[in-house]
């Protein structure tokens, strides 16, 4: 059974690249910007003597969740019911599946919420959706379903033709059983064209949601991606003087459509592209209505207007490590007709091999060319912003007990920032850089304000004797000489280091040589004072004993 809920027919005027909300169609690879829910249906059935009809639904913010909201990338296949592709229809990256084909009464939902920009001329939203779900032939409340819901959050009311509800059940139109389980109804992938157009300046929100049966033995889940143009989705209405001829596109998957001339009312052709020869004049209006299929949705009139050849390429906001010059927010406003290549050079002859990762700062190339054959070429200033790394004032060398302050080791530049780090991926923090007393490769990383980092190895050579201790620490928590480091610089194997105080009490004792003392007896601390330690090892198989004096100072 499907129940649509629709308006009327809608109408649009432009087909200029809009830029779609900030992934939309997945192509972070992540659900970036969408909201999770995970949640059940009440139980109904003979379990469940008093279930309240229709059954209720309980939903949680979940965040996503591996197999109930599933990025699927390209080339994984088939649905294993359905034998349909994964692969998103629209040649994008990443679908999500929503839902699985395990039972047990769960509902799983998605939902994306937009601010429709109020300084565009058009602004539609177009999304491809699969579903799968067995038919086990209960009530109509309790078999799976999905729904689709693009709607008004203030008023929480429905837009134009975007909603709709498919309930498990034989003859569903568009519906197929699976040849590999007759129980099992698939629809493979459809696409819905939601203009909205109306509601520039103000928030929609879309909903998918994919449910089990309520008597828990039965599945249903989707597959859903978008397109990342929000324009009005017909394209070829680009001409230049050479142009005999010109080939317009609408949203292939609806059940007719009717071309027509939006001045004289003409009819132009009755299929989802439209050759027309010789090219009207620029400015001339045509009108392409769509009819989706029986009881599928709403009837659209969408409008194109005739134009010449225009091509606009926006400069890359300057980049740490890369740019992507596919990017489609530096084509704005653009028509939605042309397709572009990339160029190293202004004749459009020598390739740029990965537009969607460049690295090299300088002016490249853009060739749009429009479905009849119209061509402009644009350069576009591409910036890679590289922080320059430290330079050291000084060889890092010191001898002990003497330390080495790292953050008076270069020159800082006033507009970046810098922390200090023991590893090359800067996942270590060094505690003291001010105070280090120990050789080796320490790393300071530098940022700006716009996240771009570089890191500088620092090599420390600490010149130590044999055994070295301090003979005065401060452990008063200034994070300055807290503890009372002991460093090795021949190989002995430790057995203990102990510490007494005055009276002959040992006050501190550790096998491990790195287990400093910070001045603290079974959590007390001790009194300021000089104490005896006294270390022992073994070095070349022989006894190794040393014993010294400290003064804790606090």
């Amino acid at each position: 059974m499907l129940f649509l809920m629709c308006i009327a027919a809608s109408r649009g005027n432009a087909q200029l690249v809009t830029e779609c909300p900030q992934n939309i169609g997945f192509e972070n690879g992540t659900l970036q910007n969408w909201d999770c829910y995970i949640g059940e249906i009440s139980g109904t059935g003979e379990r469940f003597p008093d279930a309240v009809r229709p059954p209720r639904v309980s939903l949680n913010f979940s965040g996503p969740i591996p197999g109930q909201h599933s990025i699927i990338g390209r080339n994984k296949g088939n649905d294993s019911y359905g034998d349909f592709s994964l692969d998103a229809p629209n040649g994008s990256n990443y679908v999500v599946q929503l839902g699985n084909d395990l039972t047990g009464r769960g509902v799983d939902r998605i939902s994306y919420t937009i601010n429709v920009p109020a300084n565009v001329e058009s602004f539609s939203i177009i999304f491809s959706y699969a579903v799968v779900f067995q038919n086990p032939g209960h009530d109509v409340d309790e078999q799976p379903k999905f729904t689709a819901r693009v709607f008004d959050p203030m008023s929480d009311s429905s837009t134009d033709c975007g909603s709709f509800e498919f309930v498990s059940s034989g003859g569903l139109p568009g519906f197929e059983p699976s040849k590999r389980d007759s129980r099992v109804l698939y629809k493979g992938w459809a696409p819905v064209l939601v203009n909205l157009s109306s509601y520039l300046g103000r928030t929609i929100r879309l909903e998918f949601t994919a449910y089990d049966c309520s008597r828990g033995g039965h599945f249903g889940y989707a597959y859903i991606d978008f397109n990342e143009n929000c324009s009005i989705p017909v394209t070829g209405n680009i001409t230049c003087p050479e142009t005999n001829s010109i080939t317009l596109k609408a949203l292939p998957g609806f059940f007719g459509y009717r071309w027509f001339n939006a001045e004289t009312k003409e009819d132009l052709g009755q299929s989802d592209s439209l050759v027309i020869s010789p090219v009207p004049a620029v400015g001339t209006k045509i009108g392409i209505e769509l009819v989706p299929y029986p009881g599928l949705g709403c009837t659209q009139i969408l409008y194109t207007v005739i134009n010449g050849m225009d091509m606009n390429i926006r400069d890359p906001v300057p980049r740490c490590i890369s740019v992507n010059l596919t990017d489609i927010s530096l084509k704005v406003g653009n028509s939605s007709d042309l397709t572009y290549t990339y160029w190293r050079n202004s004749k459009a002859t020598i390739p740029l091999p990965n537009p969607g990762s460049v690295t090299v700062s300088g002016v490249y190339y853009v060739k749009g060319m429009s479905s009849s054959g119209c061509i402009r070429i644009r350069p576009t200033l591409v910036t890679i912003v590289e922080v320059p790394k430290v330079t050291l004032n000084r060889v890092l060398q010191a001898d002990y007990p003497e330390t080495i302050d790292l953050t008076k080791a270069y020159k800082p530049a006033p507009d970046l920032t810098y922390s200090y780090w023991m590893d090359n991926e800067t996942t270590i923090p060094l505690r003291d850089p001010q105070r280090i007393f120990k050789s080796g490769i320490y790393y300071i990383k530098s940022a700006s304000n716009g996240g771009c980092v570089s890191v500088t190895p620092a090599p420390v050579e600490i010149f130590v004797p044999e055994m070295a201790v301090p003979n005065i620490f401060t452990p008063n928590g200034d994070k300055v000489n807290d503890e009372l480091t002991v460093l090795l610089n021949v190989e002995i194997t430790v057995k203990s280091f102990r510490i007494f105080n005055r009276w002959g009490d040992v006050v501190f004792t550790t096998p491990n040589i790195e287990d400093y003392w910070t001045g603290v007896k079974e959590s007390t601390q001790v009194p300021t004072g000089v104490y005896y330690w006294v270390f022992e090892g073994i070095r070349n198989s022989k006894p190794y004993i040393k014993s010294g004096y400290v003064t804790l100072v606090r």
